[in-house]
């Protein structure tokens, strides 16, 4: 689903922590001073962006073609290749994209937008996994990934809270398939994304929901220095939905807890601009290859891939400067092979 795209600003460097915050750093001279063990490589899990909003009139604004060619996002047919190839590679769960549903109330009528055919096809998926598991044929598990896009303040009028009722009693309390949820510190993981940059420079929203384990995302920490030290640890606990650059982490209990890792990166601005960046293409590769790397390096509890099947060209502007590793046209399978590979070498060095 497509983030806000903005141009960062100054933002203050080191901002005063308030209430909500899930795990913060002890800042000194910049830095985070604490000890970080990695985790070992049999504790890892890495997850995948899954958009579930394609139908037929979306495909005239994509940076290419799917080999499976313009597909609906409720095809069941789709769904199990889409499984099939995720589990080859090794990925433990898939992270569905409902970041701005938060407004879309599934009882109500609704006119435009994307948000019904998103939550359609996730109760379809839903679904075809049960059956797929039925008859023994594997899958990821699944995380919801809620947000207040736009709208910073459901976090505090309800909307917020509603959105997470329905996702847990339409999935992770329903019999028939809160098995197949992915779990973190033995709770449902919720990633709530906040928009870019966040509202909340200090810290996190004080909502909290105890029967998931709640994660706040952004998109590049990177970017926003209130939000990370210099050596990139993002002081707050926040997710990246993307970095530029080395890739922030958070450290929970000692450890640091995950790391986004992308096929390309856009371009900040535009050159001759204050705080331009450049635009990091696929490389043949490379680029996926490096963000593995350092998630390794650091040694992450989680590596969190940006995207499998977002397509559309807002944060993807070209074959080159895109990010996704479903099998397509252009690229062929290369990028699920390298996914493949990387997290083989993720999971065991």
């Amino acid at each position: 689903m497509k983030k806000r795209t903005i141009r960062f600003g100054a933002l203050a460097a080191i901002l005063i922590l308030t209430a909500g915050t899930l795990c913060c750093a002890d800042v000194s001279g910049g830095k985070d001073n604490r000890k970080v063990t990695p985790v070992p490589p049999s504790e890892r899990e890495v997850g995948i962006a899954y958009t579930s909003w394609m139908d037929n009139d979306i495909w005239g604004n994509t940076w290419g073609m799917p080999a499976l060619g313009r597909y609906d996002s409720r095809d069941r047919r789709v769904m199990r290749k889409h499984a099939e190839w995720l589990t080859d590679a090794g990925v433990d769960f898939i992270w569905l994209d409902w970041s701005n549903n938060v407004t879309y109330d599934p009882d109500e009528f609704w006119v435009g937008g994307k948000q019904d055919l998103i939550e359609d096809a996730t109760a379809i998926l839903f679904d075809e996994y049960y059956k797929m598991g039925k008859v023994g044929m594997k899958h990821p598990k699944i995380s919801i990934f809620i947000g207040v896009t736009g709208a910073p303040e459901a976090a505090d009028d309800g909307r917020l809270q509603k959105k997470a009722d329905q996702v847990y009693d339409m999935y992770a309390n329903n019999p028939k398939y809160k098995d197949m949820m992915q779990l973190y510190l033995g709770k449902p993981l919720l990633v709530v994304y906040v928009d870019t940059p966040s509202p909340w420079q200090n810290g996190t929203p004080e909502w909290n929901d105890d029967r998931f384990t709640v994660r706040w995302m952004t998109g590049y920490v990177s970017e926003q220095p209130s939000l990370r030290t210099e050596d990139r640890v993002s002081k707050y606990g926040y997710w990246a939905w993307e970095d530029r650059g080395e890739q922030t982490y958070p450290i929970y209990d000692g450890k640091p807890e995950t790391m986004v890792v992308c096929a390309a990166t856009r371009k900040q601005g535009d050159p001759g601009d204050a705080g331009y960046i450049p635009e990091k293409g696929r490389r043949d590769g490379q680029t996926l290859r490096e963000q593995f790397a350092r998630a390794r390096e650091i040694g992450t509890r989680f590596a969190m891939v940006v995207s499998w099947n977002e397509w559309t060209t807002g944060e993807q502007p070209s074959v080159e400067v895109s990010k996704d590793i479903e099998p397509s046209v252009e690229h062929g399978d290369k990028y699920l092979k390298i996914l493949k590979e990387e997290i083989r070498r993720f999971k065991s060095e």
